[in-house]
């Protein structure tokens, strides 16, 4: 049964769909404010009833001579007064002239112990043919004859009036709801018709491209500040920008072939440092505990750092689908040191200085140790042998920046691939990159880092030849 509802309303035109759910609405909206008036005039109108019950129990001696008990003979009759002695016996009542079956009654009588209990709260009676409903209150009275009697007077009010104006209420509405919504409509049925018209257009062209004709494009007739005309410009770009993936596609198919290779330049980092260590050690070059507790200190982060570079690359593969910062504090020219101790470590040969003070930043330390290797490791790559190299660790307190420079002295790097250089999976030289185990992701990486840091990394040439690669990370808070 659902799958048979469910086709007959696929098979439903749009615009029948639209015009039939705007009406829907349109006839919930009115029954809904319908009721919701009803249930709040109803209950108004009995409260202003009860109101005039109060009002002539506050003015009870306007109507009623307590000198007797004989005393309704002149009440007006749209109230409804009764007379009852202490036991609860009807004495008289101001509606003679109707019948018993019309008349409010209390089965029981209404004796005094009953009206003192009632102290003027109104309750509901009915008429003797129980067609009738009443409100009414209990009055205890004194009266001045001879004998002091005392007994209770009725005052009772028909609810037959609210009854009348409800139902002339609910016969308008009900007019007035018809009308509004087969006029809403036509008027639905009219505007939807007329915005649908250019979609035979889409529609056509449409059916072209699911064809193969790429080339087709939408038409720009319908003004840009419409549905329609919003949906061909998007649609336009949309078609342009297929085109240029197919020219984009064997690109990228060839940069993820290559991301085994991209992998392994990043993981080549850190294995060279622990191979380094490891080295000394074999070779007895680690001669005091202090100095072997160094060297296992910094393989042990060197191993967590390889873990972490594995989850960067992964979600680097996945598209920048990076994990949050574990931020901490810490000095960065600690950092340098440490980045300064490996690369003496793996080129003995090699002059490493490092100059500058503390400055301390927030941020994730393995991270930015990562940012740091990355380029020690691409200046030693790119160097030759023996030549020096200095990290200059400074503060820029106008920019409220820490600033880390990398500084070589080799061939240095062309203005014109400064920028590209930070690209994912840019090589300037695929021959060049395969003999110095580049592979293009290292720099990408760098940039990554940096940029979830709110920093950045720009490249400059050394004074007298190389690149300075230059690192800016925003200073503490309570340093700015």
């Amino acid at each position: 049964m659902s799958e048979t509802l469910s086709e007959r309303w696929n098979s439903v035109s749009l615009r029948t769909k639209v015009t039939g759910v705007t009406v829907l609405l349109l006839t919930l909206g009115l029954l809904v404010s319908g009721i919701g008036t009803m249930a709040m005039l109803k209950p108004a109108l009995i409260g202003q009833l009860d109101s005039e019950l109060q009002a002539v129990q506050q003015d009870l001696t306007s109507v009623l001579d307590v000198s007797s008990t004989n005393s309704l003979q002149s009440a007006p009759t749209d109230f409804y007064y009764a007379v009852y002695d202490a036991s609860g016996k009807l004495l008289q009542h101001n509606w003679n002239d109707k019948t018993d079956s019309i008349r409010p009654t209390v089965a029981s009588g209404l004796t005094l112990n009953q009206a003192i209990v009632l102290d003027g709260t109104i309750f509901p009676i009915r008429s003797g043919n129980d067609r009738t409903l009443f409100h009414a209150i209990a009055v205890p009275v004194t009266f001045q004859d001879s004998a002091g009697t005392m007994g209770t007077v009725l005052v009772a009010l028909s609810t037959a009036s609210v009854d009348r104006l409800m139902t002339t209420y609910l016969s308008i509405f009900l007019g007035f709801g018809i009308g509004v919504v087969i006029v809403g409509a036509l008027l639905t049925r009219f505007l939807v018709t007329t915005t649908f018209e250019p979609l035979r257009e889409v529609e056509q062209t449409a059916a072209a491209i699911a064809g193969g004709d790429f080339s087709q494009r939408l038409p720009s007739s319908s003004p840009v500040n419409t549905e329609v005309g919003r949906l061909n410009r998007s649609l336009n770009t949309m078609l342009g920008r297929i085109d240029r993936a197919f020219t984009d596609r064997a690109r990228t198919i060839d940069q993820m072939r290559r991301f085994v290779g991209d992998a392994s330049h990043e993981l080549r980092t850190p294995l060279v440092s622990v191979r380094g260590y490891a080295e000394l050690y074999r070779m007895g070059a680690l001669q005091t505990p202090e100095e072997i507790a160094q060297a296992m200190d910094r393989i042990e982060k060197e191993a967590i750092r390889m873990g972490e570079l594995v989850e960067d690359l992964l979600e680097l593969a996945r598209q920048d689908e990076t994990r949050p910062l574990d931020l901490t504090f810490f000095d960065v020219h600690d950092i340098a040191n440490d980045a300064a101790l490996d690369a003496r470590a793996f080129d003995p040969e090699r002059t490493v200085t490092v100059t500058g003070d503390s400055v301390l930043v927030s941020g994730e330390e393995n991270k930015i140790r990562q940012v740091v290797t990355n380029l020690m490791g691409n200046a030693m790559r790119f160097t030759n042998p023996g030549s020096p190299l200095e990290l200059n660790v400074a503060e820029d307190l106008e920019t409220k920046e820490a600033i880390i420079e990398i500084v070589d002295h080799g061939d240095g790097i062309p203005p014109q691939i400064r920028d590209k250089i930070f690209e994912r999976f840019w090589r300037a030289d695929n021959s060049r990159t395969r003999e110095t185990g580049g592979s293009g992701l290292g720099l990408a990486i760098v940039s990554s880092i940096l940029a979830a840091h709110h920093g950045s990394v720009d490249v400059v040439e050394t004074p007298g030849g190389g690149a300075t690669f230059r690192v800016r990370l925003p200073l503490l808070p309570d340093e700015a």
